[in-house]
């Protein structure tokens, strides 16, 4: 299985009809993405230090790049990993959730997200500079 599967179940409950649909499509989403950052940065041969947290180490390390393309894929994990807290721990705050509209966001967020990672990897020139542009 890989992360952009997740899509599948993430949309589906941002169609749902209920609060509950909706924070679970929002983790699914962010899932999706993560997993795929996860696995794009393995490909590329960026090592994750023992003990690092690895969902703050594939935020940032995209976060931190100096492509501006790869930056705009971090916030949209760091989007997606704050939507997916609030879902999952402030319950008694529903202002997020009271309609599908954010489960709605988080789904096209990560499908687009994933998509220009796809892109990246489709052109060795492109994929060689933002492997360079991730680099420690």
């Amino acid at each position: 299985m890989n992360g952009r599967s997740f899509l599948v179940p993430a949309q589906e409950l941002s169609v749902g009809s209920t609060e509950a649909h909706w924070r679970a499509s929002a983790g699914r989403s962010y899932y999706a993405l993560f997993q795929e950052a996860l696995a794009a940065l393995q490909r590329w041969g960026i090592a994750i230090p023992p003990r690092e947290n690895i969902h703050a180490f594939v935020r940032l390390r995209f976060l931190y790049s100096t492509d501006a393309e790869v930056k705009d894929i971090g916030k949209a994990v760091e989007f997606l990993v704050s939507l997916r807290n609030e879902a999952d721990y402030k319950l008694a705050t529903a202002q997020r959730f009271r309609s599908s509209t954010e489960s709605l966001r988080a789904v096209s967020l990560s499908r687009w997200a994933i998509s220009r990672l796809d892109q990246i990897e489709s052109d060795p020139d492109r994929l060689a500079e933002v492997i360079a542009s991730i680099r420690p």
